[in-house]
């Protein structure tokens, strides 16, 4: 081979093989004339390359940094007013647990004498915490177990029914907030309800509701605040009212309007908002409420399901590009005179060993294996070289071993192809061929033991007994053999199997011994699979006869669940049973491998043997784990 080798290098070089004509390459397409035209335009093709390269680089890395800094003052504004909702529940729950509100809804639910004293007594308390309470509030409801504001700051709101209102409904819980959305055709504003349970002195018992109203003005100090946004940012925070989008806090581009304004929600200029009320976080150039175009950043904030927005105006924020611009040409131009000269010069150089590797490549191509290239340089072309040489030498030694490889596989097919066969005839002989004149041994000496049991001495009515025996036997191991040759030569195509039925069907099979255990054949919700659903019935069939037959002194207890993992479904079946000791877990899958005495326990011990056979068919695999006394559980797997 490396003969071989040598002299394909230092013969013909570029030559090709005898009797082949060389490919003809068009001056001007070779890679030669292709860099040299390249070294002649060089001039000024780099110019356009580099200074849209170099722009669009630059712009899209500005796009980003406004992108991200815009992500910032959206998220930072998010932390405030989550920050204010939970100074607001904060407040709540301290004026809630205020003795006085307790002890009165104590005295008014339970219909005391002094509940009149007790309703004005209350609302008084309620006027002269308000402002000390906090200066936002603008009213201030407490409520009965029933939804019944029986004190308010708000005398009008007295005795109006709340119950179907959810700052009752959820307030009576846990702390809850929730925007109340206005009607600026009644002169309504934005409010904001934090409602909290008032609970009993020992902590246990609801007795009633606080909800502290506020105006949501109070939020303007948050969204008004534009730092690090340029001369035209803005904050909004919207909430969805049935097709539209509405805002809550003052707008900077339409102050007097904040709440009447209405953007259609599937409109451009709601985008940001919408994606922010989905549940989305994010950054976009999109339309604002004005119609021009800003650079957005959303952000949901799901205790009050709000979208909050902060923008800058894209003009503003892509100033910078015209000097980027400019720069970009100048660097263009500098780096096309530069570049000129050193592509004519790697023109030249580069093409001679590209060319070389070409006519290696073909000779290679063509079914020369032993070719190699020699090009002596130390740069990536000369890698090239000796990666081609490395590759050619292991496709070589690939090639060889790939054909002793597919002649192993096929003696390996032949041969499971004639142990197969070979299976077959074992079927069909233990089928037939055994099973007709065992039946004829079995008949006989159960003839004799009929018609002569009693008549000759003891020895020979057990002589007899024992080969009545062993017959039966012996047509139970030919049917047990017969069942597990049958898994892999009598079996259906793979259709899609509901499991719950197949554990239904095997139940069913086997009701009465289930019914003479006492057993409880439980599951948990069972997937459904492509495999042979005959062959998975007697699966778990067997399965469950195994738990039923190897039971101690308690109700046999059987539960079957299943989990996805990855592209398999993992079963299980564990019993309350009598164990196995992990020393014999080899050999419970062996077939006719018993681990009790026949006197003990009936069966052949081929069960478990069709069971492995049969999920070994569909792809898996079957393992257990158990302990003496400590009941047992199988696993397999399926393919999902």
């Amino acid at each position: 081979m490396d003969k071989q080798r040598s002299q394909g290098t230092a013969t013909t070089g570029h030559q090709p093989d005898a009797g082949k004509t060389p490919a003809k390459v068009n001056p001007f397409l070779s890679i030669k004339g292709r860099l040299l035209i390249f070294g002649l335009c060089i001039s000024l093709i780099p110019i356009a390359i580099i200074t849209t390269i170099y722009y669009l680089n630059a712009k899209k890395a500005l796009k980003r940094q406004i992108l991200q800094d815009m992500t910032a003052v959206a998220e930072s504004r998010k932390a405030h007013v989550l920050e204010f909702m939970e100074g607001r529940k904060a407040r709540a729950i301290d004026f809630a647990s205020d003795g006085f509100i307790r002890d009165s809804l104590w005295m008014i639910g339970y219909g005391s004498a002094l509940k009149t004293e007790a309703i004005n007594d209350l609302g008084d308390h309620l006027r002269k915490n308000k402002k000390s309470l906090d200066p936002n509030i603008v009213e201030i409801d407490v409520m009965d177990m029933d939804g019944n504001v029986v004190a308010s700051t708000n005398e009008e709101k007295i005795g109006r029914d709340m119950s179907g209102e959810a700052a009752f409904n959820r307030g009576k819980n846990a702390p809850y907030i929730e925007q109340y959305t206005p009607r600026p055709s009644l002169g309504q504003t934005s409010r904001l309800h934090v409602s909290t349970p008032v609970t009993s002195r020992e902590g246990v018992e609801t007795v009633g509701v606080l909800v502290n109203v506020y105006d949501l003005a109070a939020l303007n100090g948050i969204t008004a605040n534009r730092a690090g946004m340029g001369k035209t940012g803005e904050v909004t925070l919207g909430k969805r009212r049935r097709d539209d989008i509405v805002f809550l806090t003052s707008l900077r581009y339409a102050p007097d309007v904040p709440t009447s304004l209405a953007i259609p929600l599937d409109s451009s200029e709601a985008e940001p908002t919408r994606l922010a009320l989905e549940g989305g976080s994010g950054a976009l150039i999109a339309p604002d409420y004005r119609g021009v175009d800003v650079v957005a950043a959303y952000q949901y904030l799901p205790s009050v399901n709000w979208g909050l927005v902060a923008k800058i105006d894209k003009a503003e924020a892509f100033a910078p590009l015209d000097t980027l611009r400019m720069v970009a040409i100048i660097v263009g131009v500098v780096s096309g005179a530069a570049v000129t000269g050193v592509g004519i010069l790697f023109a030249v150089s580069t093409s001679r060993p590209i060319k070389q590797l070409t006519f290696a490549t073909e000779r290679f191509g063509a079914g020369d294996l032993d070719y190699r290239v020699k090009i002596k340089r130390k740069d990536e072309i000369g890698t090239l070289a000796n990666s081609f040489n490395d590759m050619a030498q292991s496709l070589t030694n690939e090639i060889t071993v790939r054909k002793q490889a597919q002649e192993e596989l096929q003696k390996t097919v032949e041969e499971l192809a004639r142990s197969n066969t070979e299976l077959e005839q074992l079927a069909s002989v233990a089928s037939h061929d055994l099973q007709e004149p065992l039946r004829k041994v079995s008949s006989f000496t159960q003839l004799l033991q009929r018609r002569y049991k009693g008549k000759l001495d003891a020895d020979a009515d057990r002589f007899i007994h024992h080969a009545v025996d062993a017959a039966a036997r012996m047509q139970v191991l030919i049917n047990d053999l017969l069942a597990y040759s049958r898994v892999g030569t009598r079996s259906k195509e793979f259709e899609p199997v509901d499991c719950s039925a197949v554990l239904d069907q095997a139940v069913s099979n086997l009701h009465v011994a289930i019914e003479e255990s006492g057993a409880a054949v439980t599951r948990d919700p069972l997937p459904t699979v492509v495999a042979d659903d005959i062959q998975l019935v007697q699966l778990f069939q067997n399965l469950i006869a195994n738990a039923l037959k190897f039971r101690g002194k308690d109700t046999p207890q059987i539960h079957v669940s299943a989990e996805q993992k990855g592209d398999k479904w993992a079963f299980s079946f564990r019993d309350n049973g009598i164990g196995i000791d992990p020393k014999f877990f080899g050999r419970i899958f062996t077939i006719f491998q018993r681990l009790h005495k026949r006197t003990e326990y009936s069966g052949t011990g081929i069960g478990l043997a069709i069971c492995k056979k049969v999920v070994e068919r569909h792809g898996g695999r079957i393992w257990i784990e158990s302990e003496p006394g400590k009941g047992t559980t199988f696993y397999f797997t399926i393919t999902a």
